[in-house]
């Protein structure tokens, strides 16, 4: 009797599962687009972007001075991986938020500078490479 139990409740799982399947088969299918979410852009979102490059000696401009709210963005054209990091080395610890980690060869990262100040900052795998944000 517990044999015809057991094959009763796995016929019975195998004809839910061939409803299942079956069921939805019979319906044409569309391929729906997904809508793609892009952040708004406005002319104030470009204006306020300054750039520095890191190169295989250094960064440049060494120091720039930007607004409160201006985006600076990092370029990494020195050939290898490198860093931004916040000063002091090896420690980070002056401003948190500048310690934006690695970026290989080709890749950026974007800080938005929200507070006025002083930034000095550094390639940790090149601590030569060192350079300043001021935001007045």
């Amino acid at each position: 009797m517990g044999n015809k139990l057991a094959l009763g409740f796995l016929a019975l799982i195998l004809i839910i599962g061939a409803v299942l399947i079956l069921g939805n088969s019979s319906a044409p299918k569309q391929n729906t687009p997904i809508p793609v979410q892009t952040a708004p852009t406005n002319a104030k979102d470009t204006q306020n972007v300054t750039t520095i490059t890191l190169t295989n000696a250094s960064f440049l401009p060494k120091t720039v001075t930007v607004k409160t709210g201006t985006k600076v963005k990092w370029t990494n054209k020195s050939g290898e991986l490198a860093t931004v990091d916040s000063a002091d080395h090896p420690a980070h610890r002056v401003y948190l938020p500048l310690n934006l980690g690695q970026f290989a060869n080709n890749e950026s990262l974007e800080l938005v500078f929200d507070k006025p100040g002083k930034y000095l900052y550094h390639n940790h795998l090149g601590p030569e490479r060192t350079g300043t944000v001021v935001v007045e």
